[in-house]
């Protein structure tokens, strides 16, 4: 049997000028569909995303709607020394952009297999 597609499209005028508003398709068949449904996958970016050049080491975890990562700069003088001297943070993570803990902030992004943040003057990219 043949497929029919119906589209139904409505406008209102409004003082600021035209909305169009769409509604979705609408099939009449007594056949299957021969078109592929789409699996509901779910992302998570829960997990530890990890950064590191000749410079700095940086790791960042996600946790729900949390966020906490620790920067060691690297000077040359030694791990434990480099080590000691690291600095921590922590903040929000609301619709996949990280905040610091007011939530006010944006200080980057992630989505499940990247994450990106500014360290120092250079926004870097870290990898889970």
């Amino acid at each position: 049997m043949k497929k029919f597609n119906t589209y139904i499209f409505c406008c209102f005028f409004v003082a600021s000028g035209a909305l169009i508003i769409g509604s979705g398709d609408s099939s009449n068949s007594s056949s299957p569909s021969n078109s592929t449904s789409k699996s509901n996958i779910k992302i998570t970016i829960n997990g530890v995303y990890s950064y590191s050049d000749n410079s700095a080491k940086s790791t960042i975890t996600v946790s729900g709607t949390r966020w906490s990562g620790k920067l060691i700069i690297i000077t040359g003088l030694g791990s434990s020394y480099d080590n000691s001297n690291a600095s921590y943070s922590n903040g929000i993570v609301r619709d996949g952009i990280l905040y610091d803990d007011s939530g006010w902030v944006e200080l980057g992004s992630v989505n499940g297999t990247s994450l990106t943040k500014q360290i120092g003057s250079s926004r870097v990219i870290h990898y889970k």
